[in-house]
């Protein structure tokens, strides 16, 4: 009922404590997401994922090394003059403070932790040193290692979840202020506020820079989809105006054809079993053109073919001997071989085959009448081979054709792969040959 599903939810005490395991499972995702290193760098993939050139994708690591070295240098020299480190100390940790610029363009969130923990050494000892540690020096962090830190912060920010780059802009700020508060500043010049002011703008601007990629992104999507059902839409509308008027023109008339074939032979007394058969014949053709109309209309209706057996199922060339009796009780002489063991094809294939002799037949029967036909079937390896042929026409007046069945033969032919030759012989017979592939790996 309406008023039952607008009701707001009824509380239960198992209720009110739901949200303590939702607040243990996010921290749960939090900290597999801190924690996932080789995770996130298999999701990013690489730094510039649309360029396809390797040198043009190498060149971000290029300029890293080059940003880094310009880091490195000023952080150890910072770290020999003020801790009075031995030069290779001093070195290890200007690169230590600068290497994490680097890995975060494949490795990001390992690069953070990186960063983060080589700059605790430089706090730790200038507390070490007491009075003897310069009074003008930065703290907790060099100033390059600030810049390092900040940098490789915007590059995880730029590829991370915004989660993950809020929890990791508190962390850094908390291990600042922990050194702060544990450990006796030797220098009133605290940097902990101008990482945590200037870190904070920068990943305000990522992500806004990042949501407006995301919408950008999600609109071309929408855009295509749109543009899809649009086309789609118009498709059915098209197929459902086509379906309308082979209903409304083709089906009418045959409909009556039919009507007028069975009631033919109740106008004549006493008429002769010959014409009761013709029109017989002529009707069961009527109905026969039906069912497959309706067959067609179906189709053209919906989107895909309905598995419910509510058509009448497409001819196959187990009813050429049918098509065959069909013709020749027209008038047509026509003489059938098939050869080759007969063998269940794929379902166009044996479509195709009998479209494309029921066409052929017609031709006969209309262009030629009166003409002697010959139909062969054969069934090869990898193909069936399909041959109809008629002598000239024999006293009836020829119909003019202005029909698209040879078209329509030719396109079948080649949707399967398959050749057609159409034409007259040396000895006046007029021909058509096909071979249809069967490609015997498909469905049948």
């Amino acid at each position: 009922m309406i008023p039952d599903i607008e009701s707001p939810p009824q509380h239960s005490p198992r209720r009110t404590g739901g949200a303590r395991p939702l607040s243990a499972a996010t921290l749960r995702a939090l900290r597999h997401d801190l924690f996932a290193l080789s995770a996130l760098s298999a999701r990013s993939g690489p730094f510039l994922p649309r360029v396809r050139h390797r040198v043009l994708r190498k060149l971000p690591f290029v300029l890293a090394a080059f940003f880094a070295l310009d880091l490195a240098v000023p952080t150890a020299l910072a770290a020999s003059e003020r801790l009075h480190l031995v030069w290779a100390g001093a070195a290890a940790l200007g690169c230590a403070q600068a290497l994490p610029v680097v890995l975060a363009l494949r490795w990001p969130l390992a690069a953070w932790w990186l960063s983060l923990v080589a700059m605790l050494p430089y706090g730790i000892g200038l507390a070490a040193m007491g009075g003897s540690a310069p009074a003008d020096a930065p703290w907790p962090w060099t100033e390059t290692g600030l810049i390092a830190h900040l940098t490789v912060t915007l590059l995880v920010a730029w590829r991370a979840k915004p989660r993950v780059y809020l929890a990791q802009w508190l962390l850094t700020v908390l291990t600042g202020g922990l050194l702060t508060v544990l450990l006796t500043p030797v220098s009133d010049d605290n940097d902990l506020f101008l990482l945590a002011l200037l870190s904070a703008f920068g990943l305000a601007v990522i992500a806004v820079v990042r949501g407006r990629s995301e919408a950008e992104h999600k609109l071309r999507e929408q855009e295509v989809l749109t543009e899809f059902e649009r086309t789609r839409r118009a498709l059915l509308e098209e197929r459902t105006r086509i379906a309308r008027e082979l209903h409304d023109v083709v089906a009418h008339h045959m409909s009556v054809i039919a009507v007028q074939a069975e009631a033919a032979p109740y106008r004549v007394t006493d008429p002769p079993q010959e014409l009761s058969d013709s029109f017989a014949s002529i009707r069961g053709n009527a109905l026969s053109a039906l069912t497959e109309m309706r067959h067609i209309l179906g189709m053209l209706r919906s989107e895909e073919q309905p598995s419910d057996g509510r058509y009448t199922p497409q001819p196959t060339l187990e009813n050429i001997e049918e098509l065959v009796a069909n013709v020749r009780a027209a008038g047509l002489r026509i003489e059938s071989v098939v050869s080759g063991t007969s063998r269940p094809l794929p379902k166009r294939v044996e479509l195709s085959a009998f479209r494309i002799v029921q066409e052929a037949l017609s031709n006969a029967l209309r262009h030629a009448p009166g003409c002697q036909v010959e139909f062969e079937l054969s069934y090869g390896r990898a193909d069936v081979r399909l041959r109809v042929s008629n002598s000239p026409a024999t006293g009836a007046r020829r119909q003019a054709g202005r029909g698209h069945g040879v078209l329509g033969m030719r396109e079948r032919a080649a949707t399967l792969g398959g050749t057609l030759r159409i034409g007259p012989r040396e000895d006046g017979w007029y021909e058509v040959t096909a071979t249809l592939p069967t490609n015997e790996g498909e469905g049948v």
